[in-house]
């Protein structure tokens, strides 16, 4: 889970299950206990009605008059009653019982009603309720009965059943409604940082310079921490790029003047004159790359959104004027914008479209697309003599041309391979088109947006 949101929610969620079910089990639990009770009440002034009926003599039988409850007098209604004596046993039961015998314990203690639950001979399950009573007769004279009243567990059963159905129903709507008024209480607390994670998205595609200084207290210092570092980041980078600049415009004197020394040369020293100019030349295409590539923003987290489509045109419209005499057809297929430094994506399509037009015959062809494993993916074709597979594994490094007459250095393959492999963690992969032809494909770690 690596959401915030999630684990707050999710957290919140057992806490509150736990809770909620603990709670279910005491409100169960205290419902039994009191509907217990009101079982040992309604027994109990059963009991009392019976000792209010009963008619006892020293010697005779104990008799119970009509009593105002019918169930006693319905066989099975689950209603029963039963009096034994110590000496007699048996000396009284109810209608209700018919045949069926109870055999239940004697009470521990006289006057003391105690709840009990059996099982009976003929299956069913009660609750029962004794009671012993020491009747005195005569002065030193008293019969000892127990006193039994039992019923079934049917109305106990249903009233629990119903508490709990009811109990669950609305603990389950009180649960839902708590977890939707933690989501609002979690989206509210948490608005500060999805705002916050919305700026800096809008930093990296460049749509902001800096982090709102309005925010709350806990995030006020993390805030004021992250725009110190972005500006320092912005401010050292262009510290960096100045300097490179103003060492560029340094060394042009020089080389200018050593230029014009091998042009004022006479032609007699032909042999010096073109070891100095070819010296002067390779200073300075040297001199442009190392600054180039030390210039290079690489892959960061402070890039602009940057249209390809719109600066392979840019560069299309440029190759063509400086090739206009090869009279190419230049064309740029695809369009993605993907958050990148816009000069580095200058060097490295500019570099592989200045090569491809130089080789090529009359057509050109870059296609770009995005990868969602790599990012944006560049591919050059042209249709010129394209490259043998014994010099691929070379052709990227510094200072190796795939033709010794045709002008140049050999750095700007190299160039780009090193702003592929070494800034944006890509890759570079040389080949051939259909026809022949050479078709290097470039995939860049970028970020497509």
């Amino acid at each position: 889970m690596n959401s915030l949101r999630t684990r707050m929610v999710v957290l919140a969620s057992v806490v509150l299950a736990t809770f909620l079910g603990f709670t279910a089990v005491a409100l169960e639990r205290a419902f039994t206990s009191t509907a217990l009770e009101l079982v040992h009440d309604h027994l109990q002034a059963q009991v009392y009605a019976l000792l209010a009926a009963a008619e006892v003599q020293v010697n005779g039988p104990f008799k119970i008059a009509a009593l105002r409850e019918p169930r006693f007098s319905l066989p099975n209604s689950g209603l029963y009653a039963m009096v034994r004596s110590d000496a007699d046993g048996e000396v009284w039961r109810s209608a209700s019982l018919l045949d069926h015998t109870l055999d239940l314990p004697a009470p521990k203690r006289a006057g003391t009603a105690e709840l009990g639950e059996t099982n009976t001979t003929w299956g069913d399950t009660l609750f029962f309720l004794s009671y012993r009573v020491h009747w005195e007769l005569a002065p030193g004279q008293e019969r000892v009965f127990n006193l039994y009243v039992a019923q079934t567990p049917d109305d106990f059963n249903a009233q629990v059943a119903s508490f709990r159905s009811n109990l669950w129903r609305w603990l389950a709507g009180l649960a839902v409604g708590l977890l939707l008024m933690q989501a609002l209480v979690l989206r509210f607390g948490l608005t500060p940082l999805a705002r916050l994670s919305q700026q800096l998205r809008a930093i990296e595609s460049g749509q902001r310079e800096s982090l709102s200084e309005q925010q709350p207290t806990e995030l006020r210092a993390l805030v004021g921490n992250m725009n110190h570092l972005i500006r320092s980041g912005r401010s050292s980078l262009e510290r960096h790029r100045n300097a490179l600049a103003d060492l560029a415009h340094a060394l042009k004197t020089p080389l200018a003047v050593l230029r014009a020394m091998a042009d004022d040369m006479p032609d007699s020293d032909a042999a010096t004159k073109h070891t100095l100019h070819d010296s002067v030349a390779r200073m300075d295409e040297a001199i442009s790359y190392r600054l180039r590539r030390a210039s290079a923003a690489g892959e960061t987290t402070l890039g602009s959104a940057v249209d390809v489509h719109a600066l392979a045109q840019r560069l299309r419209a440029a190759l063509l004027k400086v090739y206009a005499d090869k009279a190419l057809t230049l064309t740029v297929c695809g369009n993605a914008r993907v958050q990148a430094d816009e000069g580095d994506l200058t060097e490295i399509l500019g570099n592989l479209l200045d090569n491809a037009c130089k080789w090529s015959q009359s057509r050109v062809r870059v296609h770009i697309d995005t990868d969602t494993a790599r990012g944006l993916r560049l591919v050059v074709h042209d249709d010129g003599p394209g490259i043998a597979p014994e010099q691929r594994v070379n052709i990227l490094e510094r200072g190796v041309r795939a033709d010794e007459h045709t002008p140049g250095q050999g750095l700007g393959l190299a160039l780009v391979r090193e702003l592929v492999v070494d800034h944006y963690g890509g890759h570079i992969a040389l080949g051939e088109t259909p026809s022949g032809g050479a078709q290097v494909s470039v995939f860049l770690n970028v970020s497509v947006l």
